[in-house]
């Protein structure tokens, strides 16, 4: 059920016994009048009174006494109840909003405390709805929040934070949160220098990679020099050591006789067993005079020297 007030009588009414005239002025979040436009008046027992607002958001409408109404503007609803006592003859007079919400600011300054202007902020509301705005020359993005138990606040590259604000009934509150960072300008900035230094590194690594492939390519027809030689830390002797290229059918390359402490070797003009090989994968096989024995695999890159260690106390006796 439901009554409907026209604009055009609203001047002459006037109230009476059982009817108070409410004089009310509805207005927008941001305080704008909410003009020519129908408001809902809505009682305990959902009956509707319908009644149209002027250019300056104010209606006159005549209602029940006894009875309390929330109204609704389009869309939205403000619970906020307009109480109406029992007296007859009565005229209620206020203001209300077309709904309940929070006059949200948010301040958005980098980390030299200057503000950011023109940075999109969105508010993600608990029903699933987004407000977004653009912060002014201040850095201020302003917000006309329903009433609503959580909302989250977030830039285009960022979740800045979750609000959880509890119902205490009100109509209207103010909330300011200031934030520092980074705007989306000084970001996107970062990652397309980021990703030009990465092409950059890229273009390098190639020719780097280029180079290296030359060279190697190079180096790997150039014949690398070998050196054989016995280490032994505890200087333990196991009688002359041959050398043979291949395995024990291999051609002798010849024999060792000093054994040395360490890990570094002879030098080339010292050396008691060398050769040469170019690039490849080769063996070789070694017989002490005392019985013992070595074998083993090594690789050949090109160039340079390569020294292979025949390790005395890996040498292992020959079982006949």
């Amino acid at each position: 059920m439901s009554f409907t007030s026209s604009v055009l009588g609203q001047e002459h009414l006037s109230p009476s016994s059982d009817k108070t005239l409410v004089i009310l002025k509805v207005l927008n979040p941001d305080d704008s009048p909410y003009k020519n436009a129908l408001v809902k008046f809505i009682n305990s027992s959902m009956i509707e009174f319908k009644a149209t607002t002027d250019n300056n958001g104010v209606l006159r409408t005549l209602l029940p006494i006894g009875n309390k109404f929330m109204v609704t503007c389009g869309e939205l609803k403000n619970e906020r109840l307009i109480n109406l006592s029992n007296r007859g003859y009565a005229t209620w007079t206020g203001t209300r909003y077309t709904c309940r919400f929070i006059k949200f600011t948010f301040n958005f300054r980098d980390y030299q405390n200057k503000p950011i202007y023109q940075e999109s902020i969105f508010t993600v509301l608990d029903s699933g709805d987004t407000l977004i705005e653009k912060t002014n020359q201040d850095g201020n993005a302003k917000f006309f929040v329903p009433i609503e138990r959580v909302f989250e606040v977030s830039t285009k590259h960022k979740v800045i934070k979750r609000f959880e604000i509890p119902d205490d009934g009100y109509e209207a509150i103010s909330l300011s949160f200031k934030y520092r960072g980074q705007s989306s300008k000084a970001i996107e900035k970062e990652e397309k220098e980021d990703q030009l230094a990465q092409i950059e590194y890229e273009k390098l690594q190639k020719t780097r990679d280029s180079i290296l492939a030359y060279e190697d390519s190079i180096r790997s027809t150039q014949p690398t020099g070998i050196i054989f030689f016995a280490s032994d830390k505890e200087m333990r002797y196991l009688g002359e050591i041959s050398v043979f290229d291949g395995g024990k059918e291999g051609d002798k390359l010849g024999t060792v006789n000093a054994v040395w402490s360490c890990h570094s070797g002879p030098g080339v003009k010292d050396a008691e067993v060398t050769l040469e090989k170019t690039k490849g994968n080769y063996s070789y096989y070694a017989k002490s005079s005392q019985g013992y024995e070595w074998e083993g695999y090594y690789e050949i890159t090109g160039g340079g020297w390569k020294t292979i260690i025949l390790e005395i106390s890996e040498g292992k006796k020959v079982v006949n």
